[in-house]
């Protein structure tokens, strides 16, 4: 498609008619069981949203293919998926042998009753945390927290010169890391700073404003998750100017605030490099430290992964492949990011055969 579709006509429109009549028709039987759903463009893809993700469909240059956006529905279609190429909430199909009709409607009855049990869910632990803090705030009140002026700024930034050494500034080259507004500090000695600091909303601020390599980390260490807005986190990416800050906020920070999820899908369309990298690092850092979501809640990503694939630059393509391998080590949803690489180990283009092959080597190492 020459310009990008940003509603499923267009999306249709762009098609050959061999693969628009049979997604026309998905479409159509995905409306009559879901009439309320909302219908947008997500990861490339015509997708279907109502309590979250819901299904979506696409074309590709070998298939067709219906995304269930979870791996557990396929488990009880199996029989009448036989004959299908099936992987982790993917059925692939050709456009001659479209899906029957009486199972998509199946299909869409299924999610829309695990999207509506999984907002059940969401909703009765949200009373539970809200209940929890309500309880905590009587028995224990917060401390109030002093605003931080300038002058702490200033002191802070003094110190981290006072730490930093000429020889390990200069040795940031090495690691492709930016050595001009740098002092040259070990991360371990920014850890036990950031310990002795405590959690500073306000200092983080004045940290990330003075544009100091150093001085950014220690903001990502001692700012407050519960804190950060989606503003600021829009704010500080833009300022992203290497591998190491993006990564290191979004590891440290960022995956911890309500908003990353959100925020992975906002940058990955981005064209700067260092903030579509940041849409990845974020991706990675969730696969590895959420554990209270669900395993086949990042399959909805793999399309994600599979778009940006071909972008050849340095940090993208090794962010993408940061993030499929982080998804991989999620069991339940390993085999289908091992079919994802498998795909890009095969594709044409450089980047995305880079990225299969290096997550490949990976997700299929024995261990020792």
């Amino acid at each position: 498609m020459a310009a990008k579709p940003k509603t499923i006509d267009e999306y249709l429109a762009a098609l050959p008619d061999r693969q628009r009549v049979p997604l026309a028709k998905l479409r159509k039987t995905i409306k009559s069981v879901a009439p309320e759903a909302e219908e947008s463009i997500s990861y490339g893809l015509a997708a279907f949203r109502q309590n979250g993700m819901l299904v979506g469909f696409g074309a590709s240059t070998n298939h067709l293919g219906f995304y269930l956006m979870t791996g557990s529905t396929l488990k009880n279609y199996e029989d009448e998926l036989n004959g299908y190429d099936l992987s982790k909430g993917t059925i692939r199909f050709q456009p001659e042998k479209p899906l029957p009709v009486a199972l998509v409607r199946k299909l869409v009855k299924a999610r829309l009753a695990e999207n509506e049990a999984a907002l059940k869910r969401r909703a009765r632990a949200g009373q539970m945390k809200e209940a929890a803090s309500k309880k905590t705030s009587k028995e224990k009140p917060a401390k109030k927290s002093a605003r931080t002026s300038e002058t702490d700024v200033a002191a802070v930034v003094n110190k981290l010169r006072r730490l930093g050494s000429k020889s390990a500034r200069d040795g940031l080259a090495r690691y492709a890391l930016p050595a001009d507004n740098a002092f040259g500090i070990a991360v371990g000695t920014l850890h036990k700073l950031a310990k002795d600091l405590g959690r500073n909303h306000d200092l983080a601020a004045g940290l990330w404003r003075s544009g100091y390599f150093e001085a950014r980390m220690l903001a990502t260490f001692v700012d407050e998750p519960q804190r950060v807005t989606p503003a600021q986190m829009d704010r500080w990416c833009r300022d992203f100017d290497s591998w190491g800050i993006c990564d290191t906020v979004c590891f440290h920070l960022f995956d911890r605030t309500p908003y990353a999820y959100d925020k992975v899908e906002q940058w990955a369309d981005r064209k700067e490099e260092f903030i579509k990298r940041g849409a990845f690092a974020l991706l990675a850092s969730l696969a590895l430290h959420d554990k209270a979501a669900d395993d086949e809640s990042f399959l909805r990503y793999l399309p994600l992964i599979e778009k940006a694939a071909p972008d050849d630059r340095n940090f993208v393509k090794k962010g993408v492949s940061w993030a499929l391998r982080a998804i991989g080590k999620r069991q339940t949803v390993r085999e289908a990011a091992i079919d994802v690489a498998k795909r890009l180990a095969e594709s044409s283009e450089p980047a995305a055969r880079w990225i299969g092959k290096d997550a490949l080597r990976d997700l299929t190492k024995k261990k020792r």
